[in-house]
């Protein structure tokens, strides 16, 4: 009998070493291409995105209270895919708020939209827009924020200027990431690209399988 189990588990082990494996070489040539041919996420496989394991890696709830959107905000969400976490912001900002979600693929915003309608939910609007130049006045979010988007998009520099330009002077950018994206960027990065942006960091929440950063706009000396 004892054989028996030892056998099991050894094949147990094989089986997760075998997956590990895979998992890994899909990783690492996912960020090779990734590095020279840039593209987002195919619209099919945004579906998968939103599944129970990734709720429990980084659960909604705690993200968007880390952003710290509040009862009466204006926020805007770059990239919102199948809404993981549209559906808790819009919750928060409440009926005197406002929620905005945009995405390049007008067919991610479709499908978006169609479980927004079946949720009721009512105070978020949607819209097909490039990150890089955002179809809003300056100075108009409470919060701006992208989970999983930000490492995908080709000039970084250009949309974070952008999501600048459209926050207000008290507001916050809240960029979050988490493992295993093929595009995940490192914290330090982040916090390079948006100093580089003239954004300021504020804190970081997270561990090591995923993060959210805050930003605000830098103050410049007088």
């Amino acid at each position: 009998m004892l054989f028996g189990d030892s056998v099991v588990v050894t094949v147990f082990i094989w089986i997760v070493i075998a997956l590990a494996g895979l998992f890994f070489c899909i990783f690492v040539v996912q960020r090779i291409v990734k590095h020279y041919v840039h593209y987002p996420i195919p619209a099919f496989a945004v579906r998968f995105i939103d599944n129970p394991l990734r709720r429990w890696l980084q659960p909604p709830k705690e993200v968007v209270g880390w952003m710290g959107v509040r009862e009466g905000m204006s926020v805007l969400e770059i990239g919102p895919g199948p809404g993981t976490f549209t559906f808790e912001a819009a919750k928060r900002v409440g009926e005197q708020g406002r929620f905005f979600a945009i995405d390049i693929q007008p067919s991610i915003i479709s499908a978006l939209d169609r479980r927004l309608r079946a949720k009721g939910v009512r105070n978020a609007f949607t819209g097909v827009a490039s990150a890089h130049s955002l179809p809003f006045s300056g100075n108009v979010f409470d919060r701006v924020f992208m989970v999983g988007v930000l490492g995908e998009i080709p000039d970084k520099s250009k949309t974070l200027l952008e999501a600048k330009r459209v926050l207000r002077e008290d507001g916050l950018l809240a960029i979050g990431e988490i493992l295993p994206d093929p595009d995940y960027p490192r914290r330090k990065s982040v916090i390079g690209w948006c100093s580089d942006s003239g954004l300021e960091f504020v804190a970081a929440h997270g561990g090591v399988i995923h993060y959210l950063l805050t930003f605000k706009k830098r103050v410049s000396a007088k």
